[in-house]
């Protein structure tokens, strides 16, 4: 008990001590007032959009509280949205600085540094990097010295001579030849790169750069099996999910992978096959309540009139379909018999549009639906010849609408392959001579619609020539597939032979 009392007073008399000397403590500390930096906003927009190698120039305000003439160092820096290693820009107070990093959005940082107290302070704003020639429409002339390139902006600017320009005055050789063109998976978030070739059959495929239409080199560079020259690619197109990538070149396929930075084609498949012009890779790996689609790949065998397949879980050659036709059964796509004349997406996701010609000059209309290797055959049926299509050779198919337009004599028909009928749809001006056809289109992947490839987005461009002077004129695709008047003119080019729709993400 007597412990536990002097325990208890010990207690007492150690708190009192603890806290007089709390008492006593007057808080004599150090203490300073922290002079916080301001920055002003870097841009009145959400996002700054900055063409590729034109200057940026932004000049901020910095203020600190209570400091007049304070010391600071300062760092400019951008990172890609696509998570790329950070960009140092400039250590300059106000920003004035080419920029010339890989196009697509970044994230634009702004630190400011008290020298004394290493009080920071940091803004940021996002920056797109765009391309003067990223969007529009690229147009391929013929001129009497040779070949050359104008693009048509989507504002409506045109920017003329660009091949010659940039290749030293020297002229794309005859015959001029046509675009062909894809862009591929791998890039910038906001604006994906694009691969650009010339083809014509009698030379070798060149590449030009996308953004600046130098001469980039052989196409050949991007197979690592070339054929015997010359090299000639007369279609090209990546599949939607997944790193298969197709090229017809000289009558065979080549298959690669286009994620990487530089699309590579490790060989042809193989097969006894002569393929025509045209790419059909599968526009959705499936739908709900739908079998999901076993060929990634269709084409069509000139040479023995057959439809052929390719999946990329199956050897690397070509193959036929089964012989069961008994759903749908429109036809058989292995004895087909006639020659193909064009190829295009349809308006619904997964059936793809064959037009063909037999040994007699009759048209005739085939599509695929290509859930599996058997019973793909959906439709058939013969063109009738008020149509005027068995002399066509320009086409372009919507995939908005169940038509295809083409060139008829010098008039520009619809065939609407659900009703198997035409019309004529635009006459150009007399003396005038149609000489390409073009949907706007985009090929990046639209899930609402389930279509992962290429979707064309309701106008169509028409390029006429009338012997001294080439044009182009957009129109505005109606609800039934009229053009009605043309919304927008371009002219002032030599005769253009081929064009190639370029749009920004």
């Amino acid at each position: 008990m007597k412990k536990n009392i002097l325990s208890l007073l010990y207690g007492f008399a150690l708190i009192s001590l603890l806290t007089v000397g709390c008492m006593k403590d007057k808080g004599n500390y150090d203490l300073k007032i922290i002079n916080e930096i301001e920055v002003g906003a870097l841009s009145t927009t959400a996002n700054i959009d900055i063409l590729l190698n034109d200057t940026l120039r932004i000049t901020p305000t910095v203020t600190q509280n209570n400091v007049t003439n304070g010391k600071y160092t300062y760092s400019w820096y951008i990172f890609s949205d696509a998570f790329g290693p950070k960009i140092e820009l400039s250590d300059k107070k106000d920003l004035k600085v080419a920029i010339n990093a890989p196009l697509g959005g970044y994230t634009l940082m702004y630190v400011v540094k008290d020298i004394n107290t290493n009080i920071t302070s940091t803004v940021q704003t996002h920056l797109n990097i765009i391309s003067r020639f990223g969007s529009g429409i690229v147009v391929l002339e013929e001129k009497a010295q040779g070949g050359d390139i104008s693009h048509i902006g989507l504002d409506g600017q045109i920017y003329r001579n660009l091949y010659t320009t940039g290749n030293q005055g020297n002229y794309i050789p005859k015959p001029i030849g046509e675009l062909v063109g894809f862009y591929h998976k791998r890039g910038e978030q906001i604006q994906k790169p694009y691969n650009l070739f010339i083809s014509a059959p009698e030379r070798s495929t060149i590449q030009l750069d996308a953004e600046n239409y130098q001469q980039a080199g052989l196409f050949s560079a991007m197979l690592a099996i070339p054929p015997a020259a010359p090299v000639h690619l007369s279609a090209i197109q990546g599949y939607w999910s997944g790193n298969s990538i197709f090229a017809a070149v000289n009558g065979k396929i080549h298959f690669g992978t286009q994620d990487v930075a530089v699309p590579l084609f490790e060989g042809s498949l193989i097969g006894d096959y002569e393929v025509a012009p045209f790419i059909i890779t599968a526009t959705s790996a499936g739908r709900q309540n739908t079998p999901a689609i076993t060929t990634n790949f269709i084409c069509y065998d000139q040479k023995n009139r057959r439809f052929l397949w390719f999946s990329g879980f199956a050897t690397g050659q070509l193959n036929t379909y089964a012989t069961d036709m008994s759903s749908p059964g429109a036809f058989n796509p292995n004895n087909v018999g006639k020659t193909c004349v064009y190829a295009c997406y349809s308006n619904e996701y997964a059936y793809y549009n064959w037009l063909m010609k037999d040994d007699a000059g009759k048209m005739y209309f085939y599509q695929i639906y290509p859930i599996s290797t058997q019973k793909a055959a959906a439709a058939y049926a013969e063109i009738p010849a008020s149509a005027g299509m068995n002399n066509a050779a320009i086409f372009a198919g919507s995939t908005e609408l169940p038509h295809i337009y083409y060139v008829s004599g010098n008039n520009i028909m619809l065939y609407d392959y659900k009703s198997n009928t035409a019309k004529l749809v635009y006459t150009p001006s007399a003396g005038e001579q149609i000489t390409d056809l073009k949907f706007s289109v985009s090929r990046v992947a639209e899930f609402n619609t389930f279509y992962r490839i290429i979707r064309t987005t309701g106008k169509i461009y028409i390029a006429t020539y009338n012997g001294t002077e080439g044009k182009v004129q957009e129109f505005d695709v109606s609800a039934t597939g009229d053009l009605g008047s043309p919304v927008k003119k371009y002219g002032g080019f030599g005769k253009i032979t081929s064009m190639f729709y370029k749009e920004k993400r």
